[in-house]
């Protein structure tokens, strides 16, 4: 009797496991699909037009992503199983280069301030950083929303 207790019990275990992988491995492809990401561009306060293409650079080469309907960009699948990932775009009068960005990052809406001369006193910069090189990102989809300032991340054009 003890032996078969056990064994319905060792039976059990086995199926939540098994029940538990399937659930995750569906989750995960779920989210996977989702890595849909929208970018606003702020200049001196004032909206810019946004890029109209991006491009993610790993080790393996670069690949470049259009507006997905006009809404957002995709991460492309193949691009997925990286942890983090550089990418660069252009609007009118700078290009912007973030490396090194957690796939997370990509799932939500960016507002990227920059500034000419001065950041407002809420954005905190390294010491020497200059303004016109730097840019202030708020990540929206998560309470408390993730704001991170990088300095190096902008090139102005002429």
């Amino acid at each position: 009797m003890i032996i078969l207790w056990r064994s319905m019990i060792c039976y059990l275990w086995v199926l939540l496991i098994c029940g538990n992988v399937d659930v995750s491995s569906a989750q995960s492809t779920t989210s996977n699909e989702a890595h849909c990401f929208s970018i606003r561009i702020h200049l001196n306060g004032q909206p810019l037009e946004g890029p109209k293409t991006v491009t993610f650079r790993t080790r393996q080469g670069d690949s470049t992503v259009s507006l997905d309907r006009g809404t957002c960009f995709k991460v492309p699948s193949d691009l997925l199983m990286e942890e983090k990932l550089d990418i660069f775009f252009t609007v009118p009068g700078s290009n912007i280069y973030l490396n090194a960005m957690a796939l997370d990052f990509f799932e939500n809406i960016w507002d990227i301030d920059l500034q000419d001369k001065k950041f407002s006193r809420d954005v905190h910069l390294p010491r020497h950083a200059r303004a016109i090189n730097s840019c202030n990102i708020v990540f929206h989809g998560g309470e408390p929303e993730i704001v991170m300032s990088v300095n190096g991340c902008r090139m102005p054009s002429p």
